[in-house]
């Protein structure tokens, strides 16, 4: 160096340096006048800058400042690059959230796995008609006085679910107002259970348990059961139950009903339980979807049709539900 003015020197190039090159540095704390120059690494230099300097995190070389990860081990493969995942770029998460976090070697959060949405819970209890849904004239007193129950196809594609026009007090006696663990209460209709959707979660889960409370001694039916599960992520259905039955010349008969693993479509659909041996006997269970909304519309509930006067029973039912979803 002596002889030559800096300006004077060879170049290096960027692509040539290593990290066993030296350089200069004027040491300001120095107090021997000639002792103040000294050498030191790019290595050496590097560890300054990253672990002791302000410039920290911004480094000289080009993969600190790249928007890929270095310096991971994938699959057991160490030194391997990736982007960025899409759940940390340019994405508030919050802490609550977090199930792990992935660093690079420099670092820096490259991915994040975050915890199912915490569970949210849903329960209803009260009493449902069996059958009819729609306007009630008078809401003090039960109804509806009259209405179209004959057993035939059309009307029987209206029983075996209860939706958000669902009545509570069917029959004169042992209705039950709807009530909420969200604090909702004293609902004449099950309008609330339906209100919600679940564009918010992965999977929803619903378990009903049904009980026979109305004043016809004519019916005695015992309880019954439905277990759903609905996979919003991959739009799937699934479901099973025991829906009950009772005549005077047969008895209480429960009946078993599956739902199949089945595709939930766009828009509206009606997934119908395959059930056996219930002919005349009970309205098919159903469950009412919107796909696109992710909106349960309706849940199934037992229709008792009476064969001795062919029409469909408007029974009170009562009805106790858990949504769960994740």
């Amino acid at each position: 160096m002596a002889g030559k003015k800096i300006s004077e020197l060879d170049e290096l190039l960027y692509e040539n340096i290593v990290n066993d090159d030296l350089i200069t540095l004027v040491d300001s704390s120095e107090t021997v006048p000639s002792n103040i120059n000294k050498k030191v690494t790019i290595a050496q230099f590097n560890n300054f800058l990253r672990d002791k300097s302000s410039v920290f995190p911004i480094s000289f070389q080009e993969s600190y400042i790249d928007t890929r990860a270095y310096g991971l081990i994938v699959d057991g493969v160490e030194n391997q690059s990736r982007p960025i995942s899409n759940t940390v770029s340019n994405k508030t998460v919050n802490l609550a959230d977090i199930s792990s976090l992935r660093f690079d070697q420099y670092g820096r959060v490259w991915d994040i796995t975050t915890e199912s949405q915490v569970n949210n819970v849903l329960l209803a209890s009260g009493t449902a008609a069996g059958f009819f849904k729609g306007h009630i004239e008078d809401e003090f007193i039960a109804g509806p006085g009259e209405f179209d129950n004959v057993n035939n196809s059309n009307n029987n594609s209206l029983g075996g679910y209860f939706n958000k026009d669902t009545y509570y007090y069917p029959t004169d006696k042992y209705a039950t107002l709807i009530n909420y663990s969200d604090g909702t209460s004293d609902n004449k209709f099950w309008d609330h259970l339906f209100s919600f959707n679940y564009l918010s979660y992965n999977t929803t889960t619903v378990d009903i348990n049904y009980s026979y409370s109305d004043s016809n001694t004519d019916f005695q039916p015992q309880p019954g059961t439905a277990n759903i599960f609905i996979d919003w992520k991959n739009n799937t259905i699934r479901g099973t139950g025991s829906f009950p039955y009772y005549s005077s010349t047969v008895g209480a008969i429960n009946f078993p009903v599956v739902w199949q693993n089945n595709t939930i479509p766009e828009g509206d659909f009606i997934f119908t339980g395959q059930i056996q041996g219930a002919t005349n006997k009970l309205s098919i269970p159903k469950i009412l979807i919107n796909g696109s909304g992710r909106q349960i519309t309706g849940l199934p509930i037992f229709t008792i049709i009476d064969s001795v006067s062919n029409t469909i029973t408007n029974q009170s039912i009562a009805v106790n539900v858990v949504i769960t979803s994740t």
